[in-house]
């Protein structure tokens, strides 16, 4: 996988606007240039989960993961009021 910092990325809809995707936070990921331009050739599909997991499958048929990682460590309990 890539792991360029998001920073230097291209902001991208998970799913083409014209097969239905939408420019919502919740369908946006961020891609490398060379991803980017390789997410458009054909046989490469794209999955966004609800929990920021992006799957990818090649054309050949293998589908790889990437998960996001934690902005911040869980809370244990609620902050005071």
């Amino acid at each position: 996988g890539c792991h360029r910092i998001a920073q230097a990325c291209d902001l991208d809809h998970s799913v083409p606007w014209q097969h239905g995707g939408h420019t919502a936070d919740t369908e946006l990921v961020d891609l490398c240039r060379r991803d980017h331009r390789l997410k458009d050739e054909p046989g490469w599909i794209y999955h966004l989960a609800e929990d920021g997991t992006l799957t990818i499958t090649t054309p050949t048929g293998h589908s790889y993961n990437s998960t996001p990682p934690p902005l911040h460590e869980p809370r244990t309990q609620e902050p005071p009021s």
